[in-house]
């Protein structure tokens, strides 16, 4: 085991804490990935009702 390192007086440890401007960006960040899986969510679910309403609308047909 290693012994602790100790910091000089008047220093404080801030390992792991992002300033408040990497915050502010990682919550933009994060909203606009969430915003973004929403509208590709909505593509895909629209996309998805328009195939089956198209499948309902067209008659089968008969291969001979």
């Amino acid at each position: 085991m290693e012994p602790e390192k100790l910091l000089p007086p008047g220093e404080t440890q801030t390992l792991g804490v992002p300033s408040q401007k990497a915050q502010s960006w990682g919550a933009i960040i994060s909203i606009v990935i969430i915003v973004l899986m929403i509208i590709i969510g909505a593509f895909y679910s629209w996309g998805k009702r328009i195939a089956q309403e198209n499948a309902l609308l067209t008659p089968p047909t008969v291969q001979r």
